[in-house]
């Protein structure tokens, strides 16, 4: 009796208790993926959620200045340049009216102001499901220290003039022909860092506010133009694919590539259109299809995506 009982812990022996960590091992094998898709559909709800605000506050912005917040730069892309982004115009609207009240519109970066701005992570502009060291990362371009990115990048459109999707040219509507789609764009949203900013309103949208894409994921790691204070890193390309520049930091400089949309979801990447719906675009979509949704007046015909 006494080596009989030597092998019992808590009334279990030691062959029960192999098979009752046996069991649980297979069930934790079983729950876990179970238990990470739940994870992961919280966050992309969470990232839709992000995507419906900008939206919302884009429309108020609108119903408020009759214009779309812009982009706008100095020409100089350094942090002597006196420019901001969209994305700083639209603070207010986004319950971030003391972060707003604190930038020196028109004064450089290296303002103490503009440089405090700058640094400080502002949640909405963030997706759950990506990691980005606490919203602050280093290597972003145009400047020497690391910057607060963001996830959400607004459309530049479909004209293009570099790397692989070079000669995307849209014939028709805004900047018809002109593959400069940086300064010239045909979306929603322009660079705007060499000349005069091209505005956009809504009536301007001529191919239709729920076909016509706004503003849509990008991944900071792959991508240094991904920072949400700054003009030249707060705009996208849909010339080139969704998720198609998936490089580490290495390939940073590569912004010919990766100055275009990615998101860290299985299959493809969210967007806001311009009528606040939020839409998950596909990995695989037609690219011309992709591309006459970023265009705003091309007067394409868009087939279901």
């Amino acid at each position: 009796m006494k080596q009989r009982f030597a092998f019992r812990v808590r009334g279990l022996t030691l062959i029960e208790m192999l098979v009752v960590m046996t069991v649980i091992g297979v069930l934790a094998a079983l729950l876990l993926p179970a238990v990470q898709a739940a994870r992961e559909a919280a966050r992309r709800a969470s990232c839709r959620n992000h995507l419906k605000q900008i939206g919302l506050a884009l429309h108020n912005y609108h119903s408020t200045h009759s214009i779309v917040p812009i982009n706008y730069g100095s020409g100089i892309y350094n942090e002597n340049d006196r420019g901001a982004s969209w994305m700083a115009m639209l603070l207010p609207y986004l319950d971030e009216t003391s972060l707003y009240e604190q930038i020196r519109f028109g004064q450089p970066l290296t303002d103490p102001a503009n440089d405090a701005a700058a640094d400080t992570v502002v949640p909405v502009f963030l997706c759950p499901s990506d990691s980005h060291d606490n919203g602050v990362m280093s290597d972003r371009r145009n400047s020497n220290v690391p910057r607060a990115v963001t996830n959400y990048k607004g459309s530049l459109g479909s004209n293009w003039n570099w790397g692989s999707a070079a000669g995307s040219v849209s014939n028709a509507g805004r900047n018809a022909g002109n593959p400069d789609g940086l300064e010239f764009c045909n979306g929603f949203f322009c660079r705007n860092g060499d000349h005069p900013p091209i505005t956009t309103r809504l009536r301007d949208v001529t191919d239709g506010l729920s076909v016509t894409l706004a503003v849509g994921e990008a991944v900071p790691e792959w991508s240094g133009h991904t920072w949400w204070f700054w003009f030249n890193a707060s705009t996208a390309t849909c010339a080139v694919p969704p998720n198609h520049w998936q490089k580490p930091e290495t390939s940073m400089a590569d912004w010919w590539e990766n100055y275009s949309f990615a998101s860290r979801h299985t299959g493809g990447v969210h967007f806001c259109l311009v009528d606040g719906s939020v839409r998950f675009v596909s990995n695989s979509i037609d690219l011309t299809t992709y591309r006459a949704l970023a265009t705003i007046q091309s007067d394409e015909t868009v087939s279901e995506y």
